[in-house]
């Protein structure tokens, strides 16, 4: 199918590293990127590629639709094949909050605010601290979120007061940015709240399913997620032999799930956080409705399996002091192998550093640890 990436801006530096020439054109480093990656696939199953600069570049043949990862404004001319108000809904934490799904107690604290007032200074000052006051008297511990945000980034577990107070200084600058997005076009949408949610001790699993056009779940995986010491989202790990019976335990809320995104007008993957309380009852805590950063640790089940490999575990975002040719060479045998998945590549400013994703299957959970380390071993910082 086409796949469609934007360009990345332009850098005057650009011309004195890794510039490949290919077919008789130039690439810019992060299309080779791009081509590097996907050319591990077999012929028949590459996307083709195509780089835009803008939105208004992009050219769709006549019945075509576009599938987005996330909604966006600059997208809205072109056709859809899912209604971007609808993806954008499902996004929202707020509507996960206010819908039928198991979640934890939320409240959510909307704007009052509408279009023709963001722009008063002293009225938006007001509504900030309003908004922030229904959070200063929640009980603790709480998690705080923004509507729209992924990799725990705009999510805040809050345990403490002093954590509190630091929070809300910081949420002060972000709440006026977000009243100040609000417009005739979008306002319906209610793109400014904060959701305080009560706080659920234990961890959470990471659920992938594929939802087809005509409402049937197609189980992906089920992980668990790992974060790093600043408590963002790293990455998940996956036990394959175990997939069998994590299916049937969440079955019941997958289901709902798939029946509640579908019946709003959604297909293709979701990727669902699920705790579970101290009850039993299995809690939503967190939606993704696209390909979740999990979901390839499902797609090779086949692939590591077959190889011996049991459990596997993708790290994401990683950032390396290594090049794509320097990692290649320090882990050919992996690569060649199998055990090895590069799934993203992309090249920072001077060439010297790069932002992957890479999967990693090894044969027990001991083995994994040690390769994983190795990985790391190369990561910034360390």
């Amino acid at each position: 199918m086409p796949l469609i990436l934007f360009d990345l801006e332009s850098d005057p530096n650009e011309m004195s590293y890794q510039e490949q020439r290919t077919n008789g054109n130039m690439r810019r480093p992060h299309q080779e990127d791009a081509y590097r990656t996907f050319s591990r696939l077999c012929p028949q199953q590459r996307p083709k590629l195509a780089f835009v600069q803008e939105a208004s570049d992009i050219l769709l043949q006549i019945k075509q639709r576009i599938v987005v990862m996330s909604p966006m404004d600059c997208l809205l001319r072109l056709p859809h094949l899912v209604d971007p108000e609808v993806h954008y809904s499902l996004h929202s934490k707020r509507s996960l909050a206010l819908s039928d799904l198991p979640t934890p107690s939320t409240e959510v604290i909307d704007t009052i605010l509408g279009p023709d007032q963001v722009s008063d200074e002293l009225t938006v000052d007001t509504e900030v601290q309003r908004m922030l006051s229904c959070v200063r008297i929640h009980h603790l511990p709480l998690v705080l979120k923004a509507p729209v945000s992924a990799g725990s980034f705009g999510t805040f577990i809050v345990r403490t007061r002093e954590e509190r107070e630091t929070i809300l200084k910081d949420l002060e600058k972000h709440l006026k940015k977000m009243i100040g997005e609000i417009n005739t076009t979008n306002s319906h949408m209610k793109p400014c709240c904060l959701l305080v949610q009560d706080f659920v001790p234990g961890d959470a699993v990471a659920l992938s399913l594929f939802v087809t056009k005509s409402g049937k779940a197609i189980y992906n995986a089920c992980c668990t997620q790992l974060f790093d010491a600043k408590g963002d989202w790293a990455g998940a790990f996956c036990d394959y032999e175990k997939q069998d019976s994590l299916e049937v335990k969440y079955a019941k809320i997958g289901a709902q799930l798939v029946k509640y995104v579908h019946e709003v007008g959604y297909y293709g993957p979701i990727g669902v956080d699920i705790m579970t309380d101290g009850g039993g009852l299995q809690l939503v805590i967190d939606m993704n409705i696209r390909v979740a950063g999990s979901h390839a640790l499902g797609a090779l089940k086949s692939h590591f399996l077959t190889r011996g490999m049991d459990m596997a575990s993708t790290l994401c975002p990683l950032m390396l002091n290594l090049t794509r040719d320097q990692f290649d060479a320090n882990f050919t045998n992996e690569l060649c192998t199998g055990s090895l998945v590069v799934n993203a590549w992309v090249h920072m400013r001077g060439g010297q550093t790069s932002m992957v994703a890479v999967t990693l299957g090894a044969s027990d959970q001991e083995s994994l640890s040690e390769f994983v380390k190795r990985v790391r071993a190369y990561e910034v910082g360390t």
